[in-house]
């Protein structure tokens, strides 16, 4: 590989049992008007025929990269792109969704433009059954940022948000901040608010440029408890990595309407997850349990952890009554 012409742009590609969405998703990269790229696929252990499918796109596309590797979940997957990454610039792609033809081209430009270390793009709701594309409508605003003014619009959680694939990011980012994907559910909000802090300009377009497949295999219609813990660690990492960097103070405002999202949203998992399994035992006791933990987070005395810190109060899965009759 040290022979071949270094990509500007890396799009890294975590391939997952996603076997009627990654055709689409690989046509759509390979469409791009932007061509100087590597596309690196990462086979996470798919057990359907994703594995092939990334397969064959590799052996007739000699910019593509393909690593097969035992399943270690999103965060694996995106950092074991990153740690083969050649590119001046990273490009998440998930393999169930798919992308604008000038995706690349437009927010490469908008970073070369206004000399920005992250470019952001508004997306479309995808619905495979019914193929209705629903643009997001609390679009940003087109804009340039300055980091902090970027993060408070991010944390708040209302036009921005910390979705790691409908942005560009220059790759010097990850490198001269170690920053990785930690291992848990909703990664994103743990990582990217921190790319947002150590860069230096931010460049947004309205344009919706991102695809974002709605099935119900994602994390989002499938939570569980685990999920619904891994929430609010995510939500708990930002306060951490702020107050790490003697912060917290001057976000202090998003944070609490963030904080006031993040209640309403993990009542409302906790809720569904009940109503899944037809038993509403416990219900007040899990409310109670994840709110003690956001409590933890916001307390004055909370001392900051290395790493994403864990919940002290933990969600308990409930039993569905036809388990209990198995027992």
């Amino acid at each position: 590989m040290s022979d071949k012409k270094t990509p500007k742009i890396s799009v890294i590609v975590p391939v997952y049992n996603v076997e009627k969405f990654l055709p689409k998703c690989l046509n759509s990269i390979i469409n791009q008007t932007f061509k100087d790229t590597e596309v690196i696929l990462v086979n996470d252990g798919s057990r359907d025929s994703s594995g092939k499918i990334a397969e064959s796109f590799a052996s007739f596309n000699k910019n593509f990269i393909l690593i097969n590797k035992k399943n270690g979940g999103l965060s694996e997957a995106r950092n074991k792109g990153l740690e083969i990454a050649r590119g001046d610039y990273i490009s998440f792609i998930d393999s169930d969704d798919y992308v604008h033809p000038k995706f690349l081209e437009r927010l490469h430009n908008l970073m070369k433009k206004h000399n920005a270390d992250i470019a952001y793009c508004n997306y479309f709701l995808y619905f495979p059954e019914s193929k209705l594309k629903i643009c997001y409508p609390l679009r940003p605003i087109k804009s340039i940022y300055a980091s902090e003014n970027a993060l408070k619009k991010l944390i708040s959680a209302n036009t921005l948000h910390s979705f790691a694939w409908n942005k560009l990011y220059k790759r010097s980012l990850f490198i001269d901040n170690n920053i990785k994907f930690e291992k848990l559910y909703f990664e994103d909000i743990a990582t990217v608010p921190q790319l947002f802090y150590f860069a230096n300009k931010i460049a947004i377009t309205s344009k919706p440029l991102y695809y974002y497949t709605q099935r119900k295999g994602s994390i989002l219609r499938s939570m569980n408890a685990d999920k619904i813990d891994d929430f609010v660690r995510s939500y708990g990492s930002i306060l951490n990595f702020l107050q790490q960097h003697e912060k917290y103070e001057l976000y202090k405002k998003p944070i609490s309407r963030y904080t006031k999202k993040v209640k309403i949203m993990k009542n409302l998992y906790i809720f569904n997850l009940h109503l899944k399994a037809l038993n509403f035992k416990g219900l007040a006791r899990n409310v109670r349990n994840s709110s003690k933990s956001i409590k933890f987070f916001l307390e004055e005395d909370y001392e900051p952890t290395p790493g994403i810190p864990d919940v002290p109060f933990h969600v308990n899965s409930p039993q569905s009554p036809q388990k209990k009759k198995e027992k």
